[in-house]
């Protein structure tokens, strides 16, 4: 019999395995044997030994009796599976105690195996040799698709010995939380593959379909996905060995009046098959949808001014910016509108803040009202000073639209107390440009300033256009 899983990967260090164990006859037997297939092999005649060598360096595997003195195997396995840097390592028990209770609770500690004293060597051998390779088969799993199409060779060994050794790999499988598969193209006779068949799925997988993993083995994809999508991984699969992509996919699940269930499948080929991955992601999708929805909603406020609900200065920046490029690019028209409450002061000293802050709300929606296309803006420029943002308008468009934000604040009514019943008006200020890449925004927003000081000048309450 010859044992070559001593080596990872041909150049890299054997495997190391701790053998504990308080009988010098077994250790010297499971020195001479271990060592000749390859393994470096370290001894410990006490579990207080063994933690003093885990302690200076880790082992790959540890086959430990359960009878000593002191610490019993049992404890020092306890002690294994608790400490996070030994946690990973598999131990065999290897024990004259043959009752189903002492093996119940050796594998209840973690154990991969349990091997009945006195033993067969070569059945040692062959148990060591499985579970470093079903060790290597969980890493390759858990390195998801990427390493899973680098190790396409090794992959197919491991599922050879899924045939070989099925209740024991099942056992390593089982403790997945993703679900894990295998499945063998079925092809007609004109070569086109039509279904693919079970060769291996866990409880995760077999779970999500509804089924017993009893039921799994062997049955069509389409028979044991009839609830699931099995058009949509049918064609997936078919893909990943026909074209020899790996695939990273995800897939909406939603059951007739349950919560809709959101999986990650991973899946490269695997001779004539391939082997996939499927993890429950349903609550990461939710965290993300909600994240998006924060991230929205965040910016959005950034982007608002808080009194009026109308765009702020930042956001006005940024667009003016934006839009002034984009313009430039089409040599099109933008026109910009700069209107200022009149005589907003004296308002605030008669009415008081509060008041104040209503009437800047109302201004805002009435120019809102009238500014309605969707590349237009409205935003507060700043104290009681507004900018209405129009791309793809001229001066005489711009001009019918501040007119119509006079009247409409005209049409509002606002009264000022103490004054005669004389009314909130507006100044505004109206310029346009074609955008160039020789000139700036500032030349657009200093003309439409000077309309506006011009509008303000002649005593408010009227629009007044700038003239290049």
């Amino acid at each position: 019999m010859s044992y070559d899983s001593a080596l990872v990967d041909q150049g890299e260090r054997p495997k190391e395995i701790l053998v504990v164990d308080d009988t010098p006859n077994n250790l010297r037997l499971l020195l001479q044997a271990l060592s000749s297939e390859g393994y470096l092999v370290c001894c410990a005649r006490s579990a207080a030994l063994a933690l003093s060598r885990v302690e200076r360096a880790l082992p790959d595997m540890v086959l430990l009796d359960i009878r000593m003195p002191q610490m019993n195997g049992y404890e020092l396995c306890q002690w294994l599976k608790a400490n996070d840097r030994t946690r990973e390592i598999p131990v065999i028990f290897l024990s004259v105690l043959d009752d189903v209770e002492d093996k119940v609770r050796a594998f209840g500690l973690g154990a991969v195996d349990y091997i009945a004293k006195p033993f067969d060597i070569e059945e040692v051998l062959a148990r060591v040799e499985y579970h470093f390779q079903a060790q290597q088969i969980q890493l390759q799993l858990q390195n998801e698709n990427r390493r899973l199409q680098q190790e396409n060779a090794e992959q197919q060994r491991s599922l050879a010995q899924v045939g070989q050794s099925y209740s024991l790999l099942s056992q390593v499988l089982d403790s997945l939380a993703d679900g894990i598969a295998a499945f063998r193209a079925v092809r007609n006779q004109q070569g086109d593959i039509e279904d693919f068949q079970w060769l291996l799925g866990n409880t995760a997988w077999a779970n999500w379909v509804g089924r017993s993993p009893a039921e799994l083995v062997k049955a069509p994809l389409a028979e044991a996905l009839s609830d699931g999508p099995s058009d949509d991984l049918l064609n997936l699969f078919i893909q990943v060995v026909e074209r020899h992509e790996s695939l990273q996919y995800e897939l909406l699940c939603e059951p007739s009046g349950e919560i809709p269930l959101w999986f990650e499948l991973m899946a490269s080929r695997l001779g004539d098959g391939l082997v996939a991955r499927l993890k429950d992601i349903t609550q990461y999708k939710q965290v993300v949808t909600q994240m998006q929805v924060t991230i929205a909603e965040l910016q959005v406020l950034t982007a608002q001014d808080g009194l009026t609900q109308v765009a702020n200065r930042r956001a006005f920046d940024q667009y003016l910016q934006a839009e002034w490029l984009r313009l430039a690019r089409m040599q099109a028209p933008i026109s910009l509108i700069m209107a200022d409450i009149d005589q907003f002061k004296r308002f605030n000293d008669l009415c008081g803040h509060a008041t104040g802050d209503d009437c800047l709300r109302r201004v805002a929606e009435a120019i809102a009202s009238v500014v309605k296309r969707p590349a237009d803006m409205v935003a507060r420029y700043g104290g009681e000073e507004f900018a209405i943002l129009l791309p793809h308008t001229d001066l005489q468009g711009a001009a019918q639209v501040a007119e119509q934000v006079l009247s409409a604040i005209a049409h509002l009514r606002l009264e000022v107390p103490r004054a005669d019943c004389e009314q909130v008006s507006l100044s505004l200020g109206v310029a346009s440009q074609i955008p160039h890449s020789a000139r700036t925004v500032d030349a657009l927003l200093a003309e439409a300033d000077r309309a506006l000081y011009s509008a303000k000048g002649q005593g408010g309450n009227r629009v007044c256009l700038a003239i290049s």
